[in-house]
């Protein structure tokens, strides 16, 4: 579900900062990150549902009700996400399945995507901030000026990861863990994730994968990053809930939700 979701996100992201940022330079620094970890192929399939997407968008009542259906498509993907962190953490919501509940959850996941947007915001200034400090330094030692840009490259986009994550257990599920325990288990995810990305990036340009799978290679691929990210969150989300539990923390439910318990049965 994540796979077919990722473009309908993109697409919510950039029509929303596309608004604010020039659109251009958003899309090269969406792609950009994107090539790096998937390939240029794999970022090739998405930017060909985005242009499809697009072509269908002269129409003022498809415009509507397709950017609709885009949010309904990211914000289940979010709620798919809460409702298996919440397991995790054994956290159950009283109000069940009722409008308000789907309501809430979906203006939630709204703001999750808009906090998304604004870090990719930053993002962009940060990449904009380190390219001037680049050229200044170039002008004194390329070489310094190479090691330089790569440190903060690696520091923004770790950053970067570390905030998303953050808001992701902090604000999606239906539980509030301390900040001492979300900045752990945030800091521990972004850690693996950075590191199974450029350890995946590297697997793949080395690899023949392209030759297994023809032309279902890029598929493939994205594939396997969601496959990584997910877990590499809920792994995340798990270490999360034991620290809380080491460090005698409590993850407090919201007003409108319970923890539960999951006991064994003797049945004779």
């Amino acid at each position: 579900f994540t796979s077919f979701a990722l473009p309908f996100i993109l697409i919510l992201l950039m029509q929303l900062l596309g608004l604010f940022i020039d659109p251009l330079t958003l899309r090269r620094q969406l792609f950009s990150d994107l090539s790096s970890v998937l390939g240029r192929e794999s970022v090739r399939q998405i930017v060909d549902t985005l242009i499809a997407f697009r072509q269908l968008a002269d129409n003022i009542w498809i415009t509507v009700f397709g950017f609709l259906f885009l949010l309904m498509v990211a914000t289940t993907l979010l709620m798919v996400v809460k409702g298996s962190i919440n397991q995790l953490w054994r956290i159950k919501s009283i109000d069940g399945r009722s409008f308000g509940k789907q309501l809430r959850t979906r203006l939630q996941s709204v703001l999750i995507i808009l906090a998304t947007g604004v870090l990719i915001c930053v993002g962009i200034l940060a990449e904009a901030i380190r390219s001037q400090m680049g050229e200044s330094i170039s002008k004194l030692s390329p070489t310094i000026a190479f090691y330089v840009n790569s440190a903060l490259t690696y520091l923004f986009s770790f950053v970067f990861v570390t905030v998303w994550f953050g808001v992701i257990l902090r604000l999606l599920p239906d539980a509030r863990p301390p900040w001492k325990v979300v900045l752990s288990g945030s800091v521990l995810t972004a850690v693996l994730f950075t590191i199974g990305k450029y350890i995946l990036r590297l697997l793949l340009l080395n690899s023949n994968i392209g030759t297994m799978y023809g032309a279902s290679a890029s598929i493939v691929l994205i594939l396997l990053f969601v496959f990584y990210s997910s877990l590499i969150l809920y792994f995340g989300a798990a270490f999360t809930r034991a620290l809380a539990d080491d460090l005698h923390q409590t993850i407090k439910p919201l007003s409108y939700a319970l923890h539960y318990k999951v006991e064994a049965v003797n049945e004779k």
